[in-house]
């Protein structure tokens, strides 16, 4: 099992030492909530996301409120 020091992430995403897109700097921040409770403004997160991140981020949020896995394909949940 992987082990994400998220508050270590994201120190470095803040930092500059960690090179991504502002897209995945998004998801960096809205995961590190989901999985570990640090703060994240949801209107700044989610503003920009391009289709395929912000398609990732609502499976990851209905994923995290126990409703199971989407269906991508279908926009359903299974």
């Amino acid at each position: 099992m992987a082990f994400v020091d998220w508050a270590a992430a994201l120190a470095a995403l803040e930092g500059g030492r960690l090179a991504c897109s502002s897209s995945e700097a998004q998801v960096l921040r809205i995961a590190a909530s989901i999985a570990d409770g640090l703060p994240v403004d949801l209107r700044d997160a989610t503003c920009g996301l391009d289709r395929a991140n912000a398609r990732r981020v609502a499976e990851a949020l209905v994923h995290a409120a126990g409703h199971g896995r989407t269906n991508s394909s279908s926009g359903g949940v299974r």
